[in-house]
């Protein structure tokens, strides 16, 4: 036990020198994930699931559903594990006699669900950039993304993602704690000491990159739109036959489906780039910080 030294949730800073005090935040967090937070996440796994058997349905011979069958499923594995990231917030979970710590649980839940989530990032960038090549290049497009190369960038970015939180889960070790107040051992999770340079790389790893592909997938909707503005008169034009009709229909489709959807993307990730750019400038607000119950909130 002596190369354990910071307990996961340890109060190391006085409440009077940070900004969100640890009731602040247990009061915003108790009303975004206990409530309306919890609503929306079961909602969204729902919806979530019933897509993943629309897609399975519908066959694996698209690239397009390829993509929307790997979004839906880091969706649904984002939105399953902060489903009981929620619970471990729920005062009644927390006061029940469990053999372990709740709080400390949320720690491993919390970079499952970055596992996921930057998997959406990444899926939903790929997806932008095929229907940037399909307006730009519409003839080579089948010969560029093909069905076995979407199934092997899901596939290999998903493996990548879990490797990018192994740094983090090594710095750790599930530990059994002893709690005075019930007087036994209960599990929890505690800090390798000398992690510093293990958690700077894990922060850059799981920050980076997930502004890079918002950046990319920005530039990307923003050429799409322009893109099919310009040619949605002459498509509504190409009527040499009925076939190219349905085609270019079907393709007009698709992109304007894309375009909502990375612009649902760019909207509930803005702020977690903008909280990514803050923690850049001032280091006090990272998870190790004094700020760092902002960060959380």
């Amino acid at each position: 036990m002596s190369n354990i030294t910071e307990i996961i949730n340890g109060k190391s800073f006085k409440d009077d020198t940070i900004l969100v005090s640890d009731k602040m935040l247990s009061y915003f967090t108790m009303i975004n994930t206990w409530g309306l937070g919890q609503c929306v996440t079961i909602f969204g796994l729902i919806v979530n699931l019933l897509n993943i058997v629309v897609f399975v349905r519908q066959g694996l011979h698209d690239s397009v559903n390829i993509s929307l069958l790997g979004l839906s499923v880091s969706d649904f594995g984002s939105l399953f594990v902060h489903f009981f990231a929620n619970l471990c917030w729920t005062p009644d979970i927390m006061r029940m006699d469990l053999p372990f710590y709740p709080t400390h649980l949320m720690y491993i839940l919390i970079y499952t669900h970055v596992v996921f989530s930057r998997a959406t990032t990444g899926i939903t960038a790929w997806i932008t950039f095929e229907r940037c090549l399909c307006v730009v290049t519409p003839l080579k497009i089948k010969s560029i993304v093909t069905p076995r190369r979407t199934l092997t960038f899901i596939i290999v970015f998903y493996i990548l993602m879990f490797l990018s939180v192994i740094p983090v889960f090594y710095t750790t070790k599930v530990v059994w704690l002893f709690d005075s107040r019930r007087n036994k051992s209960i599990l929890g999770v505690a800090r390798i000491t000398h992690n510093a340079y293990v958690e700077k790389v894990a922060f850059w790893i799981n920050n980076v990159l997930p502004t890079a592909f918002f950046i990319f997938i920005s530039v990307c909707t923003s050429i799409l739109t322009k893109a099919l503005r310009e040619n949605s008169k002459w498509k509504a034009n190409s009527v040499s036959s009925q076939k190219n009709t349905v085609i270019s229909l079907r393709d007009t489709r698709i992109s304007k489906m894309v375009v909502s959807i990375s612009a649902v993307f760019i909207a509930c990730y803005t702020p977690g780039t903008v909280v990514f750019m803050f923690v850049l400038i001032f280091p006090e607000m990272r998870y190790a910080g004094k700020q760092k119950n902002l960060l959380v909130a």
